[in-house]
């Protein structure tokens, strides 16, 4: 499976997780089961632009951007949802990066393994969009990028902690866990082709939908 291909269901499940609180007809177990895929991907997508880019510098920058030109349309889309206080997915993966660049480039692993936490614990300060969990997940899959074994078990270690400090019921645990489960196996399917290229189509993508989404509600819901 390519990246282009990854790229493509990351998307597709990104709408399946919001539309519902666009369209509240739409909101049911399979919109929320699909919409769980998402997130995990993306952070793939960002290890794997971290070990590929050419211009460490100029991919920093460009998410830096997307960040600033996301807030907008996540803040406005939040509001479907109840808390609009937070910071977009953009500031997640930057974030994200920050640790694995930290985890890589500081060879000197009790100075960069503190700094990685610090940048965990700045994203639950910050409120970014799935918190310390985000940063986590993005650093653990850069990892053990190379060891699919310890990436599976790591991975669904972090999703089960995740899950239990929510206190949801087992059932519900179960359901979610299963969700992310899925992710998981695409993932492990990646088979380090790049596929075709649509580079600013992912990052545009991101702001566009959330907006359209958000005026949809606004006209057709208020």
């Amino acid at each position: 499976m390519s990246i282009f291909i990854i790229k493509i269901i990351a998307c597709i499940t990104m709408v399946f997780d919001h539309i519902k609180y666009a369209i509240p007809e739409l909101n049911s177990s399979v919109t929320v089961f699909i919409g769980r895929i998402s997130f995990p991907l993306y952070a793939f997508l960002l290890t794997e632009g971290f070990v590929h880019t050419s211009n460490l510098k100029s991919y920093i920058k460009r998410l830096f951007i997307f960040a600033l030109i996301s807030q907008v349309p996540f803040m406005l889309f939040r509001t479907l949802v109840g808390e609009w206080k937070m910071l977009d997915i953009m500031f997640t993966l930057l974030l994200g990066l920050f640790a694995i660049i930290s985890y890589e480039k500081i060879n000197k692993k009790y100075i960069s393994i503190p700094i990685c936490i610090l940048l965990i614990i700045l994203g639950d300060v910050l409120k970014v969009d799935y918190t310390w969990f985000g940063v986590t997940l993005i650093l653990l899959l850069y990892i053990f990028k190379d060891k699919k074994v310890l990436l599976s078990i790591a991975y669904i270690f972090l999703v089960l902690i995740y899950l239990f400090t929510y206190k949801l019921k087992i059932s519900s645990i179960i359901f979610y866990a299963t969700s992310y489960i899925v992710p998981l196996i695409i993932i492990l399917l990646y088979n380090g082709k790049l596929g075709r290229k649509l580079k600013y189509f992912y990052y545009w993508f991101y702001p566009t939908h959330m907006l359209f989404f958000y005026l949809i509600n606004y006209f057709f819901y208020k």
